[in-house]
């Protein structure tokens, strides 16, 4: 076995990561919703059970304000921060390794190392991306994100921007393939048999 990966092994895994990251990318759009969602409900509810909820609003909050904030919420939106991370780290390395391919410059490129490992090393605040982010954000939360109808914001950076990055790398990928007549992995085909 060779002891390294050649550049169609990383061209194929680019366009999977690729994928991915659009995929989590639309995951984690829901589960911002969800989130902002059950803040609002959450906020409602804390004014009826304080008695704080004018008259007007209380059939609204009894037939129309679903659960309020809950661990399943929050732990999906944190799960799907993570796990959209991990996948732009996976196609940054391979973007890395395909220097001739004229793909896209990856946008914010330290940022994803930094809060991929910073996410997936919470429990060690001494780690070296800890450190290296906390000269940048000093006060950088591991899950720390903020949201509008339109992006999700991780510690300042764009998830829309690193989707579009992806499709635009997904793209070059492809119309570099078929210019060299070679064949990429189309997500939506089946598999060929094994």
């Amino acid at each position: 076995m060779s002891d390294s990966v050649d550049e169609r092994t990383y061209r194929r895994e680019a366009v999977m990561w690729s994928f991915i990251v659009m995929r989590q990318g639309d995951r984690l759009d829901e589960a911002a919703s969800e989130y902002n969602e059950a803040l609002l409900n959450q906020f409602w509810i804390d004014r009826r059970d304080a008695g704080t909820l004018p008259d007007d609003w209380a059939s609204y909050v009894e037939h129309e304000v679903g659960d309020g904030m809950n661990w399943w919420v929050a732990w999906t939106f944190g799960a799907d921060q993570y796990f959209f991370l991990a996948a732009a780290a996976q196609l940054r390395k391979c973007v890395l390794k395909l220097p001739n391919d004229r793909l896209p410059e990856i946008p914010n490129e330290r940022m994803i190392l930094l809060l991929r490992n910073f996410t997936e090393h919470w429990e060690d605040p001494t780690g070296w991306s800890a450190a290296e982010l906390r000269e940048r954000i000093p006060d950088a939360v591991p899950g720390r994100a903020e949201f509008t109808k339109k992006d999700v914001w991780i510690e300042g950076v764009s998830t829309t921007e690193i989707v579009m990055w992806a499709s635009d790398v997904d793209r070059a990928l492809r119309a570099n393939a078929a210019e060299a007549g070679e064949e990429l992995p189309n997500p939506s085909r089946p598999l060929p048999e094994l």
